[in-house]
């Protein structure tokens, strides 16, 4: 018994020293990309080695038992932030809502959404967009058939830049406030655009990132993915405008994808200090991972940040309600400018 419970205790500690190792090992590699896919699985992980100490403790030895509370301890550190409370002195900053007076110009309401392009249910999303009251939304995964349902949103949000693909690659942007610029980019990976615009809000502009990399299912992939991400997030460190990152990235907190997206940009995960909210599978019980984000730049404040309702998707939506910084002059001329729908169809 000891003996089984021993190498438990020597896996267990394996895998949570090969998330950090992925990281070290050069993108693209088997080895590299077979330790980052365990970092998707943390919270699972956790509750595993916690477990384990448990039964070590009881029935497995002391060396088991010190196996065991060492990779408890180095998965508790890895994955802290997302309960630690966010300090004063932080850029992200959380106050209670009732400390921001309602109507404040300077708050911006965000949901993402990765509505599945063969999920026919569009009924229910568009019910659920209709009623979240959202100044800007995210959609991935658009083809021509949910790109036909959004028109139906047009006296909710009148602004919108849609771009519908087959299957993966569709993404629209809507909002409620002028789109003052808008493009499509591809961020090396070819063939999965994304959308970056700049928005003209009661609070000031700000630039928006919409994007969905291709997920990490083979090596080539996985250094698809990190290479992606890393030149949104150089993208979003250009910005000469608080810019806001959003959308299904494929990556969980820990992995080295979105490590590295966060590093490059210079941006704060909008989660953290509120607890791990998985968003996908929303059809299983387990496993859920969070993969879908809103990153924003220094100086945006993230008042509130939670995982939707299930809307027939194999996501959950995400929202946030941030607040931006101090009021910037408004182009409102060249907003007013701006056609009502830059893309659709």
């Amino acid at each position: 018994m000891q003996r089984w419970i021993l190498a438990a205790a020597v896996a267990m500690l394996t895998g949570t020293l090969a998330g950090p190792l992925g990281a070290w090992l050069p993108a693209g590699t088997v080895l590299g990309w077979l330790c980052d896919l365990t970092t998707h699985f943390r919270a699972y992980h956790l509750v595993v080695v916690v477990a384990g100490l448990a039964v070590a403790a009881w029935r497995g030895g002391r060396t088991a038992g010190v196996i065991f509370a060492a990779a408890t301890l180095l998965t508790v550190m890895e994955m802290a932030p997302a309960w630690r409370p966010v300090s004063a002195r932080h850029p992200l900053v959380a106050e209670e809502p009732a400390a921001v007076p309602a109507g404040n110009a300077a708050t911006l309401s965000v949901v993402s959404l990765n509505v599945q392009f063969d999920n026919r249910d569009t009924a229910r999303a568009m019910a659920y967009l209709r009623a979240c009251t959202a100044d800007l939304v995210v959609l991935l995964e658009v083809d021509a058939t949910w790109a036909h349902a959004l028109a139906d949103l047009d006296a909710v949000y009148p602004f919108a830049h849609v771009e519908p693909g087959r299957s993966f690659e569709g993404l629209a942007m809507l909002s409620r406030w002028p789109v003052r610029e808008s493009a499509v980019v591809e961020f090396g990976t070819q063939g999965m655009p994304s959308i970056v615009a700049t928005i003209t809000t009661p609070g000031g502009d700000i630039d928006v990132i919409a994007t969905h990399p291709r997920p990490p299912l083979t090596p080539a992939l996985d250094g698809e993915l990190r290479d992606h991400l890393h030149a949104v997030g150089r993208r979003a460190a250009a910005s000469p405008r608080p810019c806001l990152v959003v959308g299904d990235l494929n990556a969980t907190p820990w992995s080295a994808a979105f490590r590295g997206l966060v590093e490059a940009g210079g941006l704060h995960d909008s989660a953290l200090g509120r607890g791990i909210q998985p968003t996908w599978n929303a059809r299983l019980w387990a496993p859920r991972i969070p993969i879908d984000h809103i990153l924003v730049s220094p100086g945006v404040t993230v008042l509130d940040r939670r995982v939707g309702p299930a809307v027939g998707s194999d996501h959950f939506p995400v929202e946030a309600r941030l607040r931006l910084p101090a009021p910037q002059r408004v182009g409102a001329s060249s907003a007013r400018s701006m056609p009502s729908r830059l893309s659709f169809l």
